[in-house]
């Protein structure tokens, strides 16, 4: 083991981190004009945690005004609720 302090060129930090299916899925869903998706698994278990990944990056992207998402048994249902970046009229 080496251990060296006070480096003075630092190796890079190497990114490799790839969306998974649902996340690109989800960007090519709301790119388009479809107003709704559902995404259906084979087992219950999977689909919980694949619904938890699709708001977790609905909440850390503040996707929240622009889409919906809801979970019923092994089906993930997402609905656009409005255009990005187009405000709602006032009433």
């Amino acid at each position: 083991m080496k251990i060296t302090y006070d480096v003075t060129h630092l190796p890079e930090r190497k990114y490799q981190r790839q969306d998974s299916e649902e996340i690109t899925a989800l960007k090519v869903f709301l790119a388009g004009s479809q107003r709704n998706m559902v995404i259906e698994y084979e087992d219950p278990k999977k689909c919980k945690r694949r619904y938890d990944a699709l708001r977790g990056y609905r909440k850390n992207h503040k996707l929240e005004d622009v889409f919906d998402c809801y979970r019923v048994d092994h089906q993930v249902v997402i609905t656009k609720t409005k255009k990005k970046g187009r405000p709602t009229s006032a009433k």
